[in-house]
Formats: C-alpha cells, sequence, structure tokens
C-alpha cells in the first residue's frame, strides 16, 4: 500500500523554547498528547538521538477489561528549540495495523519557529498508509490534541 502524510502549521502564544519542551518533557506530554480522551497517561522520553519516547493511556476493550495502549518511538533528530524528528510505532489499534498487516513505523517531525505571536509549528506526520481514511482520521486527532496543548500551555 503506497504511503501519505500530512502538515499541519499552528501558532501558539508562547516562546520557541517552551513548545519544544512540551513536545519532549514527559511531564508535559502527559497532559496533551493524548487529548482530552488520555486517562492515566505516562510518557517517558529519553532526549538524544537514538532514545526513546513512548506514551501510553488506559482504554476500555470491548470485552469489558482495560489495556494499556500508546505509540513508541526513537528520536533521528533534536535541533532544540526548533525541531524534533522521531519514530511512531503503534501500540493502539489504529485500524491499519492489525496481526498480519505488518504497517512501517510511521515518522513525526516538527518545526517550530519563532513569529510576532510567539511561535508557529508546522507538524508533519508521515508514512501513513494511504487508505483513504487513516491519514484524515490521524490529522483531525492531532488537531484536537494541539488544541489541548495550547490550553495547557496557556494555563
Amino acid at each position: 500500500m503506497p504511503l501519505t502524510s500530512y502538515t499541519i502549521e499552528r501558532t501558539f502564544p508562547v516562546s520557541q523554547e517552551r513548545l519544544f519542551r512540551a513536545l519532549t518533557d514527559p511531564e508535559d506530554l502527559k497532559v496533551w498528547v493524548w487529548g482530552s480522551e488520555g486517562r492515566d497517561v505516562e510518557a517517558d522520553v529519553d532526549l538524544k538521538v537514538g532514545g526513546q519516547v513512548r506514551t501510553t493511556t488506559r482504554v476500555d476493550r470491548p470485552d469489558g477489561n482495560e489495556e494499556r495502549a500508546g505509540f513508541r518511538g526513537v528520536f533521528a533528530l533534536i535541533e532544540p528549540p526548533r525541531r524534533l524528528v522521531h519514530t511512531v510505532h503503534w501500540d493502539a489499534s489504529v485500524g491499519y495495523n492489525a496481526p498480519g498487516m505488518n504497517p512501517v513505523d510511521e515518522v513525526i517531525a516538527a518545526e517550530v519557529e519563532p513569529c510576532a505571536e510567539g511561535c508557529r509549528l508546522r507538524y508533519t506526520h508521515l508514512g501513513i498508509p494511504d487508505d483513504g481514511v487513516s491519514a484524515a482520521e490521524h490529522e483531525r486527532s492531532v488537531r484536537i490534541t494541539l488544541d489541548v496543548l495550547e490550553r495547557h500551555l496557556r494555563d
């Protein structure tokens, strides 16, 4: 299956350094990365090239039990406070990673630059299977989580 991507550009009313920290600090990630759906969120970050990022949240399974779902990745580029690139391996059901589907890891690239209103984030998610729905669903979800990030940064 071919792969696709999307890019979101968004302005935040904080410094470039503060936004970069929110993208990399486990305590910040716990607050926003799973949006308002996050429950009992855990986050671990080893902020170095080759280091890992991992976040999980508690989710309800159809059988009524609970489990942890999340993503993990490896940092490929870290240039504080400007650029950050890491892989994404889903430890959660995202539709195209069902048993036997063997998807490739995806990539998140974040660029943060100062602007008159604070700073601008250019968030690109690459390597999503082009099944006609997944990229749009990821983008919709990320836009919601970025709303939560903005509220977190304003508090």
